[in-house]
Order: structure tokens, then sequence, then C-alpha cells
């Protein structure tokens, strides 16, 4: 069954007036009002996130089809917990995530001549964060307030004021998306990855970024409309304790597992004062792979690219050939665009990389084996498409460290092989958050990579 517009996508549009305060407990009216021809729906699984509430559901259809669907809710009282600067962000990913289906992936679709849907179908997307988080206001600008609050003073050096905010503040506020569910026996989620997987990942992030490649006038829209430096992990929207700390994080980290590490590991050169190196460059890198809308190689990326924000094709791996080439059940769809925006697209290769693909398999050339097959791809996307290898491997270098930056700030100053251990078959974690040889084989390749960007730098 398919709805009555022939492009779904373009049904998905803010002027479908359902208000956003919707029920998970009846979720009829949104389902109706989505598509008229739905009399009944069943919830066939429930999905808890940490920023959203996810529900596939079984319609049934007035001539008793039946579809499946996917509904996803935010709604902001859930969260009232938070403090205003997590909450912000959660609502903030919500906002950007419905404004790409509502007005990007219909233009981005129209770039690619191959047919691919990029992600799903989108039957409708509305947020109303009214205030709690202006229109127009920016995921980067991090000391922004709400609209209806009051402040508390707090002896804590390490926190900001606490938010109050007004109990009323909340009604109604949030985001719903309704999407096409992608069919569980055509396509799977998985990390890690085989490298036959990861370079059918690589090639649709290529496809993504070919689509929004150097397009002033789209990019300019996605610096306002999304994020104006793409990424969950930015330098801009990161606690600046992260960086504060870098280098007691670096010897956390060290101190944790240097008794499971090769020996003198550690205390190699350039590896001993990891945490320094990295706090010293950051600036420096996160400002290089942070594109204008009107700067060359600039895109739209993904911000999150790992391997579970892809749904892959079953029966994909290393010795088996993609059969039905011209079936797009053999192409990866893409999911959770919460902090799409403008950027480089080796900012995805480099996470997609590091998050799910098995230190042995990098070893020997294939970690430039993917990103030439990424290169192959995007090029093989749209006609004229111009990207230097020279150039396009400073990128992923210079986002390699970035990612590195983010992992060490943020999880490995509390890492240690009971962690590792405890998260080591969770396939949403990176997989250098619990994988000792993945975590010790990216500290050797960005201690490479930071060699060749420190001698840069001198010159």
């Amino acid at each position: 069954m398919t709805n009555k517009n022939n492009n779904p996508t373009e049904a998905c549009t803010s002027s479908v007036q359902v208000s956003t305060a919707i029920s998970k407990d009846d979720l009829l009216p949104l389902l109706k009002q989505s598509i008229p021809s739905i009399s009944s729906y069943k919830v066939v699984d429930t999905v808890v996130q940490a920023n959203a509430e996810g529900f596939r559901v079984l319609v049934s259809h007035d001539d008793d089809n039946t579809t499946e669907l996917f509904i996803k809710l935010i709604d902001a009282s859930i969260y009232t917990h938070k403090k205003w600067a997590d909450l912000r962000r959660t609502l903030l990913y919500a906002r950007t995530e419905i404004r790409f289906y509502d007005e990007f992936l219909t233009s981005l679709r129209s770039k690619l001549s191959c047919g691919w849907p990029i992600a799903p179908d989108c039957y409708y997307a509305q947020c109303d964060l009214s205030g709690l988080v202006a229109e127009d206001e920016s995921p980067s600008a991090v000391d922004a307030l709400p609209a209806y609050h009051t402040s508390s003073s707090s002896d804590d050096d390490d926190d900001d004021d606490e938010i109050i905010l007004k109990s009323d503040s909340f009604i109604g506020r949030g985001g719903s998306l309704l999407l096409k569910s992608i069919n569980p026996i055509t396509h799977m989620q998985h990390s890690p990855l085989t490298m036959s997987q990861a370079s059918q990942c690589l090639a649709a992030a290529a496809k993504l970024h070919a689509a929004g490649w150097q397009d002033e006038s789209l990019l300019q829209r996605a610096s306002q409309r999304l994020c104006d430096n793409g990424g969950s992990y930015h330098l801009r929207i990161r606690n600046p304790n992260e960086i504060r700390d870098m280098e007691q994080s670096w010897a956390k980290f060290v101190s944790n597992f240097e008794h499971v590490a090769p020996s003198n590991f550690f205390k190699r050169e350039g590896v001993k004062d990891l945490g320094k190196r990295i706090k010293d460059i950051a600036e420096y890198v996160s400002m290089e792979l942070s594109p204008k809308p009107t700067d060359k190689y600039a895109t739209i990326v993904h911000g999150d690219y790992k391997a579970m924000n892809i749904f892959i094709p079953r029966g994909i791996d290393d010795n088996e050939e993609k059969k039905n080439s011209n079936n797009n059940n053999n192409d990866c769809i893409i999911i959770d665009f919460a902090s799409a925006g403008v950027g480089l697209g080796m900012s995805d290769v480099a996470m997609h990389i590091a998050h799910a693909v098995r230190p042995e398999d990098l070893r020997n050339g294939g970690e430039e084996r993917l990103i030439d097959e990424y290169l192959d791809a995007l090029r093989n996307s749209i006609e004229g498409l111009e990207y230097p290898r020279d150039i396009a491997l400073r990128h992923y270098r210079l986002a390699s460290i970035d990612y590195f930056r983010f992992i060490l700030g943020r999880f490995w100053r509390s890492a240690s092989v009971e962690t590792f251990e405890k998260r080591k078959n969770s396939p949403n974690s990176t997989l250098v958050n619990r994988d000792l040889d993945a975590a010790l084989g990216f500290v050797e390749r960005v201690v490479t990579f930071l060699n060749g960007v420190e001698k840069e730098r001198e010159v």
C-alpha cells in the first residue's frame, strides 16, 4: 500500500496541522491525519532512546491492506529532569532531524539520478519548541537560555546556574515523525562491520555528500535550518571541561590500561604526551573541519555516522556479491539525522571507520582502501564532482584526530578494563570504547596523523 501522494516525503511538511502533544497511548490521530486511509494500528515494537521514543506499528487501511510504519516521538515533558544544557541538546536534536525530513530530503533526493532514497520515506514531520528554543536559534549557541525561565545560583564551579522552567513551558512541546518502516527481512543494523559492509555504508555516505556537494544555496539554508557545524561531537557544542581536562583524561586512561597494553606502549614517543598534544591542536583541527556554506568541498554531513544509524542490506559480506543490483533493497538506508548540517564528508567517514571497523581489517592498507572506495562512490554519484585524493586524505586525518578528541574527552576519562568488558557486545557503542585492540590501534593511527598535522603547522 502506498500513500495517495506519489512522493510521501513531499507530503512531509509542517503545513499538516496536528498538535505536537501526541499521546503515545493513542497514535491513531497522528496516523489518520497523515494517511487518512488508516483505520487502526497495532504496536509491533517499542524503542526507547535517550532522546526519543519510537514505535514500529502495523497499520490497517480502509481497503484491508496493511503497512508497517515507524513513529518517533519527542515529548519535552519527559526530559524535565535534565539540566537545561542537556535538555536543550535533546530538543535541538529533534528539531534538526524533523527539519531534515521536512525541508531537505526531497531536494537531496532530486540531485541523485540513481533513485536512492537516502532515508526512509516521511509522511509527517512536526516540531513545536516555542518558549524553549527560538525558531532561529543555532545549536552552536551553547549559552542560549529558554524564553520562560529563572535562575538559581550554584556554588559548583563546574555547573552553570540552574535553569528553572515554568511547568507549563513543556505542555505540547516536542516533535513527531512518521516514517516508512524498514523491513527487517531485507535490512539489518549491525556492528562491528565486515569490510564489504563498511564499504557499502561509506558508499551511502558518499551519495549523501554528493547530493549536497558545494551547493551554496542549499548549504546556506542548511546552516540556518540544520546545524551550522554538522556533527554530534563538534567542538563548539561540547562541554569546555573536556578540553580543559584532556591531559588528566589521558593520564587516567593510561593508568587504567597500561597493565593490559603491550609493554611500554604508553611510553612511546608521541604517545606519552598525547593528551597535551590533542589539547593543543583541538581548536585548529576543528576550524579546519568547519567549512562555511561557500567553501570548497563543503556539503551536508550526517553528523553521527555510526553503523547503528544505517540499515544495511542483508546478504552483503566479503564472500557474496550483491544480487539484483538494480533492486533498491540492496541499498543502505540512513536514519537519525539529528546532527545533520554543514561540514566535510570526511568527518562522517572517519567516525564510521573508528566506530565500526575491526582494527585487524584496517591494517595492511585496509583503511586507505575504504577511503578510496568512498572517493570512487563520491565521484560516481554526480558527474564532474572533484575531491583530490591528497586533500581528502588530509581531511580524513584531521577528522580522525577530531573524533579522537571527542572519545578521549568524553569517554576515556572514565574508561577502564571493566567498562570495556561491560560494553564489549554493545553495537551502539563505538568500537574504540569497548575493544582494547581497536582503542590502541586508534591511538597509533592518531599519533601518526598528529605527527603530520603538527609538521604542517610548522611550515
